[in-house]
């Protein structure tokens, strides 16, 4: 597959992981339905698949705003877990999956390290 085509993947599991979050997140915790418990997960897959295989593409390497994103992303894999045992409240959770998403996007387009 091409750099593009791996892009694009990336962006569309982006959006399916986001939206899974946002459905997830405000319905009660436990209630939501599980479409958007199996949109969180394949989005999530489908985001550090593609994204690791653009990586690898464009032969970039593992620069550390790479690892830093990976890591952002393991966050929001493990925050509707945090939320649903009432570790994190409902609404830091938001807060949180908004300012990583932003973070994540930053360390994109900026590389700053």
């Amino acid at each position: 597959m091409t750099p593009d085509l791996y892009r694009l993947l990336h962006v569309i599991g982006v959006l399916t992981l986001f939206l899974g979050l946002g459905g997830m997140l405000a319905n009660e915790p436990g209630k939501a339905p599980k479409l958007y418990g199996a949109m969180h997960g394949i989005g999530w897959l489908v985001v550090l698949v593609c994204g690791i295989g653009f990586a690898h593409k464009s032969q970039l390497g593992w620069p550390n705003w790479l690892i830093a994103k990976i890591g952002i992303l393991v966050l929001l894999g493990v925050l509707p877990v945090l939320v649903k045992r009432g570790t994190l409240p409902r609404a830091l959770g938001v807060l949180l999956v908004l300012g990583l998403g932003a973070a994540a996007y930053w360390l994109v387009q900026y590389r700053p390290f």
